[in-house]
């Protein structure tokens, strides 16, 4: 019961996750409360952006894929370093704009990966952790 549930809120889990590491959305440029809300909906304008193009891709790429052998999707990592050189391109002429969303979705259509279903690796869990205790040379000393 619970793994449908966790099933369901994967979607939201994934997303904090892209804000988190990819946009790095607690990552901010200054200390004032309005700096902090400014890279806030900076940061969140920007995920906006690149949701809204990929869902204008998602109907193009199902066609163009359909002779592959698994279904593809958008490198969101790539597609934010694409985004984030063009987003002020986007709003400084009107004539820009359909240029530079076009070419959006030439970059983010040429770095497409697959999907692939029931794929999963098992965990090895304590892998990286080192089971012994740090040694101290004597020129160092214990952090109180």
């Amino acid at each position: 019961m619970f793994k449908a549930l966790y099933a369901k809120r994967w979607g939201v889990e994934t997303f904090y996750d892209e804000l988190k590491v990819k946009l790095k959305i607690e990552n901010f440029s200054g200390y004032s409360p309005k700096s902090i809300l400014q890279d806030f909906y900076a940061t969140l304008f920007v995920s906006n952006v690149q949701t809204l193009i990929v869902s204008e891709l998602e109907e193009e790429m199902a066609k163009e894929t359909q002779t592959r052998k698994y279904k593809y999707k958008v490198n969101k990592n790539l597609s934010y370093g694409f985004l984030k050189n063009r987003i002020i391109g986007l709003f400084i002429n009107e004539e820009d704009i359909k240029t530079v969303i076009s070419e959006l979705k030439e970059l983010f259509k040429k770095h497409l990966i697959p999907i692939r279903p029931n794929r999963s690796n098992k965990r090895e869990i304590g892998k990286y952790r080192s089971r012994i205790k740090p040694v101290i040379t004597k020129n160092q000393k214990d952090a109180l």
